[in-house]
């Protein structure tokens, strides 16, 4: 029985240490997220008071959920990476977005200010489809 227990201790201390989007970690700095990224991720704006959360500090590309997207990193200084959007690129349409973010993170969807999101306590994340320039899918922390 104490052998199931430290099992399962552990098993919850990966997910936790696993959370965010691939390479990045919730509260990571800019630099940290480059190093994690072996290259893939770049510099794009400054991380100052100025441009929190209307800038991305990083940005990098990634193929996901059948789609090429330009991933934006939304850092600040004091608390590392609190959000991450996914932003399509080329040809897409948001209902073919939207059905593989249900695909991926199920059909029991929940609505806020009309866009869908799930909580994802596997991966620590919520994900949601958003409108802001096209079909964004934004990931973020599951809140506490």
């Amino acid at each position: 029985m104490r052998g199931l227990l430290v099992v399962v201790c552990l098993l919850l201390a990966a997910t936790d240490a696993q959370a965010g989007w691939r390479y990045a970690e919730w509260g990571m700095t800019d630099r940290q997220i480059m190093a994690a990224s072996n290259g893939a991720a770049t510099r794009h704006y400054e991380n100052n008071r100025a441009r929190w959360g209307e800038y991305p500090s990083v940005k990098a590309r990634a193929h996901e959920m059948g789609q090429d997207f330009e991933v934006w990193f939304f850092t600040d200084p004091h608390d590392g990476l609190y959000a991450i959007r996914l932003v399509p690129t080329g040809i897409y349409w948001c209902i073919d977005i939207r059905e593989s973010a249900m695909a991926r993170w199920g059909y029991q969807v929940r609505f806020a200010d009309g866009d869908p999101y799930w909580d994802d306590p596997r991966s620590g994340n919520r994900a949601s489809v958003i409108g802001f320039r096209g079909c964004t899918v934004k990931l973020e922390p599951l809140p506490e």
